[in-house]
């Protein structure tokens, strides 16, 4: 998350020096999710049946040394700097589904969401320390020297997964007896035993057909256009807009981080508590997902009422509490549905999810050039949202549909 963050923050020098209209810099930092959209599904397929430590490992390696070459590719011109970020997008394709593939293997179905929870929270906390350092790093090197750094420590991390982890426990863990799913082939004798539930496999038209899958894709990214449009933009919208300065539009964003980093776990084990204590799956999800969508309503509807530098930053911030509350929504639904392609299903959801990021980035610099301001920007990931809750609370579901 470091690496993706810190384009947010070094696209302001890197567009001063370069001269890119809005336009350009929607273009640049939303490559990386037109590449993002393209290792998901073979990602989550692999990690499910060789699992997830190479996928995830060299997923990181690649994408390290992406960011390592950023540089280079700016001052090659802008052809070659979208190229590199793409293939940065291409690398990182692989994080969420390789990990929700060894959340199957290594997590009890009843920790999931707090696991989730926990990842989420090391997500906010990999941005926090990009809008912490990237404006000291340019401040006192370079934008350049942002990206060296970060490239170096994906690299190090590498060298330390690479002997340690294992894609999945030396013996089969106890929640998984008996959890082999067969059926009597037709005409073999009668079992005095009922027989196991067979789930299919996920196919295209499974999916297709499957009303909880639709309500999981559509939440998933009604989430992603209002996350990125905040992770994207926010920065350049306090800088140009509110008049702060970079190294505070920097500290600024760390607000609504924050909270996330906080809020991700509290959510995620509020879901397996209340689920615990005997409350209905489905009705938890649908709550705790209709919250997640109004606090992004709200947020996005107050933030055009005001040119308060203040306010907005705290309505963002109040949004991201809400939108954490997401990991007993949609989040952890896929391990509900299908918890044994977790990972496939999760390449297929956060492709499109992906899609949704690289077009709410792109068209927020397109509605800035056209309007010439920001409410339209607001006002849209609003309406996005909007159509998220609608489409999650009519069709959301909880039960097991597939292996």
């Amino acid at each position: 998350m470091i690496d993706r963050i810190a384009i947010s923050i070094a696209i302001i020098p890197m567009a001063e020096d370069n001269g890119w209209s809005p336009t350009v810099q929607g273009a640049v930092m939303s490559a990386f999710f037109l590449g993002y959209v393209t290792l998901q599904i073979p990602a989550g397929y692999l990690s499910d049946r060789f699992g997830g430590k190479w996928v995830l490992g060299l997923g990181v390696l690649f994408w390290s040394l992406f960011t390592l070459l950023t540089p280079a590719s700016a001052a090659l011109g802008i052809t070659v700097l979208l190229a590199c970020r793409f293939l940065m997008g291409v690398a990182e394709a692989v994080t969420w589904p390789s990990i929700y593939s060894l959340y199957s293997r290594w997590v009890h179905p009843d920790r999931r969401a707090s696991a989730v929870g926990l990842m989420n929270s090391g997500i906010s906390g990999g941005a926090v320390i990009a809008l912490i350092c990237t404006p000291w790093l340019i401040s006192v090197w370079s934008w350049q020297g942002a990206f060296y750094l970060y490239g170096v420590l994906g690299i190090l991390w590498f060298a330390v997964w690479a002997p340690l982890a294992r894609s999945r426990p030396a013996e089969p863990p106890k929640w998984e007896a008996g959890s082999v799913v067969t059926q009597p082939a037709a005409g073999s004798p009668r079992s005095d035993s009922a027989p196991e539930t067979r789930y299919p496999r996920l196919t295209v038209g499974g999916m297709l057909r499957s009303r909880a899958i639709w309500a999981v894709a559509v939440a998933h990214i009604c989430i992603n256009w209002s996350l990125y449009l905040v992770l994207s933009w926010f920065p350049t919208f306090v800088n140009r807009e509110l008049g702060a300065d970079l190294q505070l539009a920097g500290f600024l964003a760390l607000a609504p981080t924050i909270v996330s980093l906080f809020m991700a776990p509290l959510a995620g084990r509020m879901f397996d508590r209340l689920v615990a204590k005997g409350h209905d799956r489905l009705k938890v999800r649908r709550i705790m997902q209709s919250l997640a969508f109004v606090g992004i309503t709200g947020a996005m509807m107050a933030i055009t009422l005001t040119d308060s530098l203040i306010l907005s930053v705290t309505v963002i911030t109040l949004s991201n509490a809400l939108t954490a509350f997401s990991i007993g929504g949609f989040a952890t639904n896929h391990l509900d549905i299908a918890p044994n392609q977790s990972g496939l299903l999760m390449g297929v959801t956060n492709t499109l999810a992906a899609v949704s990021s690289s077009a709410s980035v792109f068209v927020s610099g397109w509605i800035q050039d056209l309007s010439g301001g920001w409410d339209a920007v607001f006002l849209t990931a609003a309406g996005v949202s909007v159509f998220g809750a609608v489409i999650y609370a009519s069709l959301a579901g909880v039960e097991r549909e597939f292996e």
